[in-house]
């Protein structure tokens, strides 16, 4: 016998938790049976689990860096990981590579920028991990994010907020802030984020770079801690949309190693990087007028894309404003879907049941123990999350969490019927800049909390819908950071990505 047996005392507290009621001649009868049954877990236990391939490579974990090496604190640590025998021929060689520290690499402590998994070291790597070695890409660092991705501010991790490239008093942006300034500041050359509501493109936006997110299910999430499956993603930042595109052709396509459920049967995967010709003559864009009338709209950043809107016109595309009364329920509707789906993630340590999918059952585990024990180490942000997902789920039953996903089908289908007749949106990525620097959470909780999610009107659109969508920095403004976001059909990432590289190249 390996596991423990409950006694009728644990059957009592569990009937209580879960509304059964048990008489104790009950208990009496279940519990040899429920003793019985686990029979079979023991034998199960003695099952070793299914080994999912690491990729052979030379792994130093290295270390966190000193504040003067990283003065942006955007590095969780500093590494070295290198396929072996050295590949010197693939698209990623000689090139430095960020991942965000929710994205597993066998060898690698993997926090999620938290104290709940603070000594969490993962056995695998992620299926973006092992292409991006086999693509003769060299890791160099696992960059910071707010605490377990819950924040678009990039001032929430265990590890201290973010400071933004252009003015160090003002956020990078987040979740993945430091993949946005480790590219910034050239401490890697290309790095990978995590996008849920905008976590690739808020610190793009914020920091100055270019963030995409790919379609849904375009690029394999196994390996990496999500929210709930119907809004994870992951994608490339980098300094310049080829960049991106380069890394796109890399990770993107079905997985090969273990079966993701957010992907469709088959993925094709064009040539992005030939799709980059700079001429978007006759290509049709419309300016989406509820993403510049959004709650925190500003002037300034209004201004700045609808100049954008101008030069893309003045290079041939066909530009004009359009109305999406539908987006205006873009929020409630994300509300819904994140917090109580990612409570639900939460809750089963990152592993969503009744899915084909790949399961890391040490994450579970520490996942699982670290709520236990560190669950109120958690920043204020994600407290408030899990509490509001908590008691959603208890006095309302999970309700409103279904109708946000049938309502998500009737948005993705409004978006799509516009793309029939266009093929690209337009709208700025974040309606605001970079926020000043929040208090401490000790000093001003509300603050902290009031300017993690105050940014993603127009981003979470298309983590809910799943269409392809990239922040590239706006030119010729003052001060800090706006980005322009374009979005297109769903698996059209290479019309996306044209578009934003023309623009980029305009000047």
């Amino acid at each position: 016998m390996t596991l423990r047996r409950p006694d009728t005392k644990d059957l009592e507290q569990i009937g209580k938790k879960t509304g059964i009621e048990l008489t104790q001649n009950e208990l009496a009868v279940l519990q040899p049976v429920i003793a019985k049954v686990l029979d079979g877990y023991d034998i199960l236990d003695q099952f070793p689990d299914p080994v999912r391939k690491v990729t052979p490579a030379i792994r130093t974990p290295g270390s966190r860096p000193e504040k003067v090496d990283d003065p942006l604190n955007g590095i969780v640590r500093h590494c070295s990981v290198q396929s072996t025998p050295l590949i010197t021929n693939g698209a990623l060689s000689g090139r430095t590579i960020g991942l965000k520290d929710t994205i597993c690499v066998a060898g690698l402590p993997m926090t999620c920028a938290s104290r709940l998994l603070y000594d969490y070291t993962s056995d695998i790597d992620a299926t973006v991990t092992k292409r991006i070695l086999e693509a003769g890409g060299h890791i160099t660092a696992v960059m910071n994010t707010d605490d377990f991705a819950f924040s678009g501010g990039g001032h929430t991790s265990t590890y201290g907020p973010g400071f933004n490239p252009v003015d160090s008093t003002h956020t990078p942006g987040g979740s993945s802030h430091g993949s946005a300034t480790g590219v910034a500041m050239a401490q890697v050359d290309i790095a990978l984020g995590g996008d849920q509501g905008g976590s690739i493109r808020i610190p793009a936006s914020f920091s100055g770079v270019v963030g995409h997110k790919p379609t849904h299910g375009l690029v394999p999430y196994t390996g990496i801690v999500g929210f709930d499956q119907t809004i994870d993603h992951v994608g490339p930042m980098a300094s310049t949309v080829e960049d991106c595109a380069i890394m796109l052709g890399v990770i993107a396509g079905k997985d090969d190693t273990a079966i993701d459920p957010r992907q469709p049967t088959s993925v094709s995967v064009p040539d992005y990087i030939s799709k980059l010709t700079g001429d978007i003559k006759g290509l049709k864009i419309a300016i989406v007028k509820e993403g510049f009338e959004t709650a925190h709209a500003t002037q300034s950043v209004n201004l700045g894309v609808l100049g954008a809107a101008e030069k893309l016109a003045s290079m041939g595309a066909e530009v004009a404003e359009i109305s999406i009364p539908m987006h205006e329920r873009v929020v409630p509707l994300w509300n819904a879907i994140a917090i109580e789906g990612g409570l639900s993630s939460f809750n089963s340590g990152h592993a969503a049941y009744q899915t084909k999918g790949y399961y890391n059952p040490r994450l579970i585990s520490a996942m699982m123990r670290g709520l236990k024990t560190h669950g109120h180490d958690l920043s204020p942000t994600a407290k408030m999350g899990a509490l509001v997902a908590e008691y959603m789920r208890t006095k309302y039953d999970g309700v409103f969490y279904a109708r946000a996903q049938n309502m998500t089908r009737i948005l993705t289908a409004t978006y799509n019927a516009v793309l029939a007749e266009v093929d690209l949106l337009l709208m700025p990525t974040t309606p605001q800049r970079a926020h000043k620097l929040p208090a401490l959470p000790e000093i001003d909780r509300k603050e902290h909390i009031d300017q993690a999610l105050n940014m993603v009107a127009n981003t979470a659109a298309f983590d809910l819908t799943g269409h392809p969508s990239v922040s590239v920095p706006v030119h010729s403004v003052d001060g800090l950071p706006i980005g322009l976001m374009l979005t297109g059909r769903l698996f059209d990432d290479a019309t996306v990505l044209r578009a934003a590289h023309a623009y980029e190249q305009a000047y």
